[in-house]
């Protein structure tokens, strides 16, 4: 869908540049090829009628293609000359055009992804941003909450926008007027300098504006992974992540990037830090689309080796809990994650040998309070890895036998195996035959080398000392496959039983 749009928007004589020297090199040329043309012209004709802001929002809803809009923008004049101080001075037609577009932006209608896409490369040349800007970061200042296409439609333009140090636009005015005030040798100099404010002045707009919930789940990922390193004073946004750290558990986890960068890049400082994230692991953060980057982030909070034993033995018990309810892509990078803070924090290693408690009931540990000090996880041990030994899949139950061994010196890697990739490496398994190069190969890969050198180490049977019609036949070994129950499962309403015992099967 989204390149049957971008055709549309795709301009031939266009070809971006992916570096600064490139672009800067095109406007020589461009400059030295008009020398022989008489720039007042355009500065001193006569002004057309241009459409009001209003009426150029609903012409961009209106058009279909870009030559629609680049036609129309030809036949405007752009710049023209003060007559006190002589200097280029934008006209009325483009700031029409310009509080046109960001209605268009800020409009009731939410416009598809793919169309911004292509509105970006003719509203995203970084001249013409250079005047969008202070007027979007009104209208963003200005936003309510409840304007959730308005959010999305600022927020999806402004992705495709890229920062100065990854990429610079070519102008925009250049193939409409000769002469503009980007032209002249000041703003020539400090052109890096004044892009990278306009993005800075913009993304701050949006992060201290008031975003709506939704947009809030995508802002988050993508300020961290994109925004907050190109920002020229990052620790700026610090305001914008602990407000959205302590609003709730499901954006307090997807802060936490941002929130870990800041306070390992920037000496940042946050009061009961650990405590905070302890709270916000729970088993629902495994079923999260997210997880592999959520856990990859705790290994990092926990890699330190000064972290004091109470905290490390807390997330041990509350990583062990969760692999309870966890989901079967999340177990064995959990497992993973268990044995190495293990092997990181050797102090902690009385939780696997302690045989205490024998029941639920007597566990000392209290998994309800947020306060590590009061966890009491130091007087608990490891027992649900002896209760995930008996686990339906034979990668987990393997994996959770770590604890009746003596523990490796060296941290193993933590694989994270989507439902799929799990799904299909156990039906390939064969059954009742003996194991191939793929199977051989994949426990290998499941850390199951223990075994395979075991059996390689086992001496071989002595054969028997008969011979002749006494020796054993050799027959050949059939793999056959596993019956599959064609019948439709019953359930319970089909069932004859009594109503009596019903609810004796809810709790079984």
């Amino acid at each position: 869908m989204e390149d049957d749009y971008d055709q549309f928007f795709e301009n031939g004589e266009e070809n971006e540049s992916h570096n600064n020297d490139s672009s800067e090199e095109s406007d020589d040329d461009n400059e030295a090829a008009i020398d022989n043309i008489d720039p007042n012209f355009e500065l001193e004709r006569p002004e057309p009628a241009c459409k009001s802001a209003a009426d150029f929002a609903k012409f961009l809803h209106g058009s279909e293609y870009p030559d629609d809009i680049i036609t129309y923008l030809k036949s405007l004049k752009f710049f023209e000359k003060d007559a006190k101080t002589a200097d280029v001075v934008p006209t009325k037609s483009l700031k029409q055009t310009v509080s046109g577009f960001v209605k268009y932006l800020a409009g009731v209608k939410r416009i598809p992804k793919p169309v911004l896409r292509g509105i970006s490369k003719i509203f995203g040349k970084y001249d013409i941003f250079h005047y969008i800007v202070p007027e979007l970061v009104r209208e963003v200042n200005n936003l309510k909450e409840s304007r959730t296409a308005a959010w999305f439609n600022i927020f999806n333009f402004l992705s495709f926008i890229p920062h100065p140090t990854d990429r610079v636009t070519k102008p925009f005015f250049r193939q409409f007027c000769l002469r503009t005030p980007f032209n002249e040798k000041d703003m020539k100099k400090r052109k890096l300098g004044w892009i990278c404010s306009d993005f800075d002045l913009i993304w701050m707009a949006v992060m201290n504006g008031a975003i709506s919930e939704k947009l809030s789940l995508k802002l988050i990922p993508y300020i961290t992974e994109h925004v907050i390193s190109k920002l020229k004073v990052p620790f700026k946004t610090a305001d914008f992540f602990f407000k959205v750290f302590d609003k709730s558990d499901y954006h307090g986890i997807l802060s936490l990037g941002a929130i870990f960068r800041l306070i390992s890049e920037h000496n940042f400082e946050y009061p009961k830090f650990y405590d905070k994230v302890y709270s916000l692991t729970n088993p629902s953060l495994l079923y999260m689309s997210q997880k592999e980057s959520i856990m990859t982030l705790l290994d990092s909070f926990l890699s330190s080796t000064h972290i004091p034993t109470y905290i490390v033995a807390s997330f041990l018990k509350r990583f062990s809990r969760c692999l309870i309810f966890a989901p079967i892509d999340a177990q064995e990078p959990i497992l993973g994650l268990i044995r190495n803070l293990l092997i990181r924090h050797p102090n902690c290693i009385e939780l696997v040998h302690r045989e205490l408690p024998l029941t639920l009931q007597d566990d000392p540990f209290d998994d309800e309070t947020t306060d590590l000090h009061k966890t009491r996880a130091l007087e608990s041990s490891l027992w649900e890895m002896k209760l995930l030994q008996c686990h339906w899949n034979q990668s987990v139950r393997k994996r959770a036998h770590f604890v009746d061994k003596s523990l490796h010196k060296i941290e193993s890697y933590v694989r994270f195996r989507c439902t799929d990739e799990l799904f299909s490496v156990n039906m390939a398994k064969s059954f009742g035959g003996e194991d191939g190069e793929a199977e051989k190969y994949r426990k290998l890969q499941d850390g199951d080398e223990e075994e395979e050198q075991k059996a390689a180490v086992e001496p071989r049977k002595k054969r028997g000392k008969f011979g002749g019609k006494f020796a054993p036949k050799h027959e050949e070994k059939v793999i056959r496959a596993v019956g599959v129950n064609e019948q439709k499962p019953l359930g319970i309403l089909d069932r004859k039983i009594s109503n009596m015992d019903v609810p004796m099967l809810w709790k079984l």
